[in-house]
């Protein structure tokens, strides 16, 4: 092979350790799953990572670059199967998938600059089509056995609403009512008032949003079933296009998912409305649990009045709250696939914003109105 600018060996390079990492992660992970259908899946998605890393590592040999074999370190997959217990495999998933888009595009520049021979492009063309299609598909279909994401984010939604409502209304009569204990019933009626009413509006909510989901999905569904096959390449063409894939493997991947009418459909209602065709929210169990999260959240501003009170129970509570949602803001910003940092600056500031204001209220009513201190 002729002289190759050192870009696209370091690229090379970057590919294979970035294939053999995800190899090794979704090898560990299988290995310590108790779920025999997640655990095949993971094995599937392992064995198809292994078959990249024989790629780059025959196109490495070819471009004449002696390199050491990567072994992804021992002490990382420890802290990936912790990551995995503490958020789940549904939350982890979602943290991988944040970067494939960014590898795909890599993949696409490499197409475009690095010369290869017709084998290799074929080879490369195979990555990006399993890319594009398998590891999506056998992504989603952890995410439907593992756990639904949005049950998981309207879950700390709530928590979040507890934290904010019961800190707010605390932070609001800590200026009136003197006696700590009573501050702490008045958060709690808050808490479980706010707590059914919670409840009730996540059950009417998932339920609607399941019969509108069903609709919508079955609608879009039948434009993929009665349609030709010429049509059904050219609209995946269209659907991978939109996706921002370019290329000759768009061609490639359209007539591959294509071929199997199911996966078809499920591609493409996956990726036209950004779900699978069954909807796996529960409008019994999404109530109950935002309901049980919102009554978590209320009791980190409660605790502290129950046994400290005052200003410096106001102050204790505010610190809890803030932990508090900044692992729920957390949580939901990876399951939401927005920034962390920038969702729990904005969660936290709103809290203690609101919180600061009821404060500031109460004082007002007290002083101003010429309330008399409780009891």
């Amino acid at each position: 092979m002729a002289h190759v600018p050192s870009y696209i060996e370091k690229k090379a390079l970057w590919f294979y350790r970035d294939e053999v990492r995800d190899c090794a992660i979704y090898d560990a992970l299988g290995k310590s799953e108790r779920n025999s259908e997640i655990a095949h899946i993971l094995s599937r998605l392992s064995s198809m990572e292994n078959e990249h890393i024989d790629f780059w590592k025959r196109f490495l040999k070819k471009l004449g670059v002696n390199f050491r074999e990567y072994r992804y370190p021992r002490y990382k997959l420890f802290f990936v199967k912790i990551a995995r217990s503490l958020l789940g495999l549904p939350l982890l998933i979602r943290l991988f998938e944040r970067g494939e888009e960014t590898v795909i595009k890599e993949y696409q520049s490499f197409l475009s600059k690095s010369n290869m021979d017709r084998e290799d492009m074929e080879g490369l063309h195979k990555i990006v089509i399993d890319e594009i299609l398998h590891e999506e598909y056998f992504s989603n279909q952890l995410l439907s056995m593992s756990g639904n994401l949005e049950s998981i984010r309207d879950i700390f939604y709530g928590m979040s609403d507890g934290l904010v409502e019961v800190l707010a209304a605390v932070a609001g009569l800590e200026p009136v009512v003197k006696v700590p204990i009573l501050v702490a019933a008045g958060g709690l009626v808050v808490g479980i008032s706010g707590t059914l009413s919670m409840a009730i509006g996540a059950y009417m909510s998932t339920k609607a949003h399941v019969e509108i989901e069903k609709r919508q999905s079955e609608r879009v569904a039948r434009e993929i079933e009665f349609a030709t096959e010429d049509e059904k390449i050219h609209r995946l063409k269209s659907l991978l296009t939109d996706m921002g894939f370019e290329g000759n493997y768009v061609e490639e991947a359209a007539r591959s998912i294509a071929k199997d009418q199911k996966n078809a459909v499920d591609f493409f209602v996956r990726n036209r409305l950004g779900r699978s065709m069954e909807s796996t929210e529960n409008p019994g169990k999404a109530g109950i649990q935002t309901g049980i999260f919102y009554l978590i959240g209320s009791a980190f501003p409660i605790l502290p009045f129950a046994f400290i009170g005052g200003i410096v129970g106001l102050i204790f509570s505010v610190i809890a709250v803030a932990i508090a949602q900044t692992v729920a803001s957390t949580v939901i910003a990876l399951s939401s696939d927005t920034p962390v940092l920038k969702k729990i600056l904005e969660t936290v500031g709103l809290t203690l914003g609101a919180s600061a204001a009821t404060f500031i209220l109460g004082n007002i009513l007290f002083y101003f109105l010429h309330l008399p201190a409780l009891p």
